[in-house]
């Protein structure tokens, strides 16, 4: 019984996935689609979400006074009639600082919950640009094998002539091998990068495989950055030092809780002989001679000490993460850009040598080939670059507390 309420509860809590107006699952996703797609349907955000609710009722909780307390005894045989009403007046001075802190404690779950989505989008944009680059790099293997085999070809036909060797042979045909197994395995880390990516947007029915479109990046290599621009950006250092004001509004409640106990009392008993109704009003009050709240304001204390050394720590970690990601990204566009403006020319005008000395009669087109080879290594290579560039812009972006 237990495991089929749990099980009815989530089926009621789980929501209808949702696509954006214009967005489409059966064409190339774009990265930003994807983004907006994750910030409706992702399981995980949805349940941190949640967390919004449980401050709001805090905050609810906070506002409420404590009701009247109200005591009688029933005039039964000689026993007189008795009536003690008790209002505990002492929230009237608590009641403020206690929704303060409420208040601030939604503050800095709000921001808590908008670095969660800072969060979500680096990865939907990190796993949609590793699906896209694994699909390139799948096809560029494909081409490599075509051209391998290609090759093969050739060399079995010079070796039927007794212009090649067996050794010329086995070299060729594990070419084709080894270039086999990396398509293979390039296709199964498609795979891996589409069920990632679904996993993030919250796509969990079954139908046509996901494929995702080029992202959009920049390749210059100058990295513009602020500390400070972070500093004032992101969420959870936001969070933190509103949490810091939180546990302060805290420890100036638990001193306002030395005096803990106050009630006006209006009391009504039958006395005398006849028995006549008196009343009168009373005070009640807890002295607080021996308990003064110590233990709750030395805790309350510490808590704010706490949170001021988690803030302090917070704006460290993002200096380090602004430039670790500064630097990342200022590598990758150097490399990139070496690979895009120096390798990948210079290797091509080879080619373009060799491919003129066939055309002369030269070279054989096998040498012509043969001396294609580097590109197909070099265009993996820029595949992995631009990668490398994507993922860093993405980290960056979350470093620096930007929403793209």
């Amino acid at each position: 019984m237990r495991l089929i309420a749990v099980l009815f509860a989530a089926s009621a809590a789980e929501k209808p996935f949702v696509l954006p107006d214009g967005v489409a699952l059966d064409r190339p996703l774009r990265a930003a689609d994807a983004v907006s797609i994750a910030l409706l349907n992702n399981t995980s955000l949805d349940a941190e979400l949640a967390s919004l609710g449980l401050a709001k009722a805090d905050l609810t909780d906070a506002k409420l006074m404590r009701n009247p307390l109200l005591q009688t005894l029933l005039p039964v045989g000689g026993k007189p009639f008795e009536f003690l009403l008790i209002w505990p007046i002492e929230e009237l001075w608590q009641r403020k600082k206690r929704v303060l802190a409420a208040e601030k404690n939604l503050a800095a779950v709000e921001k808590g919950l908008e670095q969660v989505r800072l969060n979500l989008i680096r990865d939907v944009r990190v796993a949609h640009a590793e699906l896209h680059l694994a699909q390139r790099r799948t096809a560029e293997l494909e081409e490599t094998e075509r051209w391998l085999e290609k090759i093969t070809a050739m060399v079995e036909k010079r070796v039927d002539a007794g212009d090649a060797t067996g050794v010329e042979l086995v070299r060729a045909r594990t070419d084709v091998a080894v270039t086999r197994e990396a398509r293979l395995r390039s296709f199964e880390d498609t795979r891996t990068a589409e069920i990632r990516l679904r996993n993030l947007l919250g796509v969990r029915q079954l139908g046509a495989a996901l494929s995702a479109s080029a992202p959009a990046y920049t390749s210059n290599v100058a990295v513009n950055f602020d500390a400070d621009q972070a500093y004032t950006n992101r969420p959870d250092l936001r969070a933190a030092e509103i949490a810091v004001e939180v546990a302060t509004l805290r420890a100036k409640w638990q001193r306002s809780r030395i005096l803990n106990s106050l009630a006006p009392l209006f009391s009504a008993k039958e006395t005398g002989s006849p028995q006549q109704l008196r009343a009168g009003p009373g005070l009640q009050i807890e002295l607080p001679l021996l308990n003064k709240n110590q233990g709750q304001i030395a805790r309350a204390d510490a808590e704010v000490i706490q949170a001021a050394r988690r803030y302090l720590a917070a704006r460290d970690r993002v200096e380090l993460e602004v430039f670790e990601a500064a630097s990342r990204l200022h590598q990758a566009r150097t490399a990139l850009q070496e690979l895009r403006e120096k390798l990948l020319p210079a290797v091509e005008a080879g080619v373009a040598l060799v491919q003129k000395a066939h055309a002369n009669g030269d070279a054989t087109g096998l040498q012509e080939l043969d001396a294609s080879r580097p590109i197909f290594d070099l265009r993996l290579r820029v595949l992995d670059a631009e990668g490398a560039v994507m993922r860093a812009e993405a980290e960056l972006d979350r470093a620096m507390g930007r929403m793209p």
